[in-house]
């Protein structure tokens, strides 16, 4: 029987949550499958430097952490990473030969750079399929390995087009989020299943599971707003940012709400998400139909996420603090604006996204079977 290694990365928190909601899928499909954190697994310290570097260039010198993403854009310097996966071929293929890998999946564009560079130095005849967790396509996913990419930009073929990946090697699925069901329920009583006001308009602030989001001085910016407003805080891993927003006062209602496993409740219960961009909260967002605000999207990946997003009508983008408060009025006091972001998240939402992935996986094996068989002597 096959197993399928999801390899991950715990780099922010996206990584993860998709590698879940495809191993619950794949699960359900009858098929074994495990989650590996790769960094972790091939040594703490590794991991430790990707997330700090990570981390520290995201929350202390994003414009640079922007400048490299677009440079890389043009320039390959992403495949230093490749040189850096030379080094641990012995450790990540001991960990592939453990867990009795017969299909790689990397959701992490660092992970993939490894699992490639370990499948070609050794001759793994083991499939790599990429899945992009971003909007964005970037050509540091790019890899000859790679025997597909599924992706949630519609713009996939353009993109395969200027990068020679061929056209049937990249799925337009979307991005691999928890099962949400069908239909949605309405607001006002997912509200009351939560315990909340279920008549008062509802905002979600988020920062990702790590908690990145710039709280404070949005709370400062709705105190503008004369309409009664229920704030949700969602602060994820972030202990210390809980902490501070307990005790900030304000006219309207806020709960501070720390990591969570019904997330998406909390989403389908909000009149609109307040966020940065990142690639699952925006597919999360598109499939509750819930409208988006964009502010302070990390440069470059969650810069052109907005931008996607913006231009699919789904979601308006907040350039400074002082346009929030205008832009959330907006949406949500003016009920064709909202309507018009509610519909045009419908028409762009793939809820399904990690049915699609495992369906197309399941087909490309086949198709693999079934090839590999006509190139047997009869």
């Amino acid at each position: 029987m096959s197993h399928i290694t999801i390899f991950s990365a715990s780099i922010g928190h996206g990584h993860n949550e998709a590698s879940k909601a495809l191993k619950a899928q794949l699960e359900e499909e009858g098929r074994s499958v495990d989650i590996v954190d790769t960094f972790h697994a091939i040594h703490p310290i590794l991991h430790k430097s990707f997330v700090t570097v990570y981390l520290n260039m995201i929350k202390r010198a994003p414009t640079l952490w922007g400048s490299l993403y677009k440079y890389g854009a043009e320039h390959s310097w992403y495949l230093l990473v490749d040189k850096l996966a030379s080094l641990f071929c012995g450790r990540l293929n001991a960990i592939i030969t453990k867990q009795n890998t017969s299909i790689m999946i990397s959701t992490n564009p660092f992970v993939t750079s490894f699992l490639s560079i370990i499948k070609k130095k050794r001759c793994l005849d083991i499939p790599l399929y990429t899945i992009i967790t971003d909007f964005d396509l970037h050509p540091g996913y790019v890899r000859p390995e790679v025997d597909a990419y599924f992706t949630g930009s519609p713009y996939h073929a353009e993109f395969a087009a200027e990068h020679n990946i061929p056209l049937e090697q990249i799925h337009f699925t979307g991005i691999p989020i928890k099962a949400i069901p069908e239909p949605l329920t309405p607001r006002t009583q997912m509200r009351k299943e939560l315990g909340l006001e279920p008549y008062t308009k509802t905002i979600l602030i988020t920062g990702g599971g790590l908690g990145l989001g710039k709280y404070n001085e949005i709370i400062r910016s709705l105190e503008e707003i004369k309409e009664p407003l229920q704030i949700l805080c969602m602060t994820g891993i972030n202990q210390k940012v809980a902490k501070q927003l307990q005790k900030v006062q304000s006219t309207h209602s806020i709960q501070v709400i720390e990591f969570t496993e019904i997330f998406l409740d909390y989403l389908r219960a909000s009149d609109v998400v307040l966020s940065k961009a990142g690639g699952l909260t925006m597919s999360e967002a598109l499939a509750c139909e819930t409208p988006m605000l964009i502010y302070n999207p990390v440069p470059g990946h969650e810069e052109n996420n907005a931008t996607l997003l913006s231009g699919l009508g789904a979601a308006v983008k907040a350039d400074q603090l002082s346009e929030v408060t205008l832009l959330l009025e907006h949406i949500l006091f003016n009920d064709t604006h909202y309507n018009t972001l509610v519909q045009n998240a419908k028409r762009s939402k793939k809820p399904d996204a990690a049915k699609q992935i495992a369906r197309k996986i399941e087909y490309l094996q086949q198709t693999k079977g079934i090839n590999s068989d006509r190139l047997q002597p009869s």
